[in-house]
Parts: structure tokens; sequence; C-alpha cells
């Protein structure tokens, strides 16, 4: 059985419409957030201030605008467009430390984000099957089992306001073809795909939200470098 080939170039910027343009400034803010939120702890706002050598009040404020931000009590970010500090199925081991994701997409586009390789451990809903593989920004390897797959949802009902509920919660990696497809065929919009084009889907999401974030700072990690 062979997964069906897809528009993964049109899927991906349909995918990347349904969100905010975020203009340069808040690009860093949020590829800040991620790096912050990465290193395991809850970030404050003055944690994202001092990282962006910004005014506090003025980072507060871009914060607030930023969609995909959940909270503790404390006002502290705990998750941020599908990096999360909560456990859920999906593990993303970055540094030694064991992180989380919303779904199986997040684990394969947010290792470039963090410019860091990641080690992923996800659940098959359909089989309770361990799926696991290697991700960084040139691309995903040491997939197991070899055959495993995954799914992704259209963007239809898509709601930046409840992103779990309306796109995350049907994007999984199954071990099979068969199970991805006995699982998908349940849940209208959703299709399979191959994790190479999951990871293409995600490279060129983070390039449409986060293109010139990213460019900035490979041009900073590449001067700390010399």
């Amino acid at each position: 059985m062979q997964t069906e080939t897809r528009d993964i170039t049109r899927l991906a910027a349909e995918f990347a419409a349904v969100h905010p343009d975020l203009d340069r400034s808040m690009q860093r803010l949020a590829l800040a957030l991620f790096r912050l939120l990465s290193e395991g702890k809850p970030v404050r706002p003055e944690d994202l201030a001092e990282r962006l050598r910004l005014p506090a009040t003025d980072v507060a404020s871009d914060l607030e605008r930023l969609p995909m931000v959940q909270r503790d009590e404390s006002g502290r970010v705990v998750a941020y467009a599908g990096l999360t500090l909560k456990p859920t199925s999906h593990v993303l081991e970055v540094d030694g430390r064991h992180l989380y994701t919303w779904c199986s997409l997040d684990t394969l586009f947010i290792p470039e984000l963090l410019g860091r390789l990641a080690r992923v451990c996800s659940t098959s809903p359909e089989t309770g099957e361990t799926i696991s593989l290697t991700v960084d920004a040139s691309g995903v390897r040491d997939v197991l089992p070899e055959r495993a797959v995954m799914t992704l949802h259209d963007i239809a009902g898509f709601d930046l306001k409840d992103v779990v509920g309306t796109f995350c919660c049907y994007v999984h990696f199954f071990a099979s073809e068969e199970a991805a497809r006995a699982w998908a065929q349940r849940s209208e919009g959703t299709y399979v795909a191959s994790i190479a084009e999951g990871f293409e889907y995600g490279r060129l999401y983070n390039h449409a939200q986060l293109g010139a974030a990213l460019e900035e700072a490979a041009r900073s990690d590449g001067k700390k470098k010399l």
C-alpha cells in the first residue's frame, strides 16, 4: 500500500494562510519564545524581554497579541504554537530535556525553530504502538518502525483559539499506513501522508511564518561560530 501523492506546497501554504502574518518584530518575539520555552521552564514576559533586549512593557503588550499562547495561573507561558511543557503523547527530547507537542506535525517543524536536533517518541492512537524518529533542520532519520506514516488534516473548521480541538487532535504518527488509514476514515478531513511529506509541510510553514527571524538567527549563529 502506498500513500497518495499530494501537493504539499499548496497544502502548507493553505495552512500558513489561516495564521496571522507576523511582522519582523513579532517573528523575533515568536522565535525567542519557542527557544526560551524549550529550556523546559515556564516563561515570564520579563524573561522574554531580557532575551530580546527590549522594554518589558513593550514585550508584554506584544505577547498579548500573539495567538496560540497558553499561560499558567501566574501568567507565565507554558505552551506556544505546538510546543508545550504539559505532557502529551508526543515527546520531543531536546538537549536531554523532555518537552511535548500538541501533534506529530509539531515534532517535525519545531526542531528547526530551536536550531537543535530532537529525538521524538510518539504513540499511535490507533494501536498504541510507539513511533520514534530523529529530526533536525535537514530532515528526518532513524524512523522506527520503518513503515511509519502520519496523518494531516485540512483547514476546514480550523480555529486559532482551539488549535488542538480543530486540527492537532487529527494529526498523529502511525506504525503503518493500514493503521493510519483505518483511523483517518473515521475523521472527516483527515488524510495520510508520509513522514517526509509532513517534514516538508512543516518546513514550508516555518518559512512562511517565521522566515525573516530564522534568517536573522542563522546569521547570528554563524557569527558566533567565527
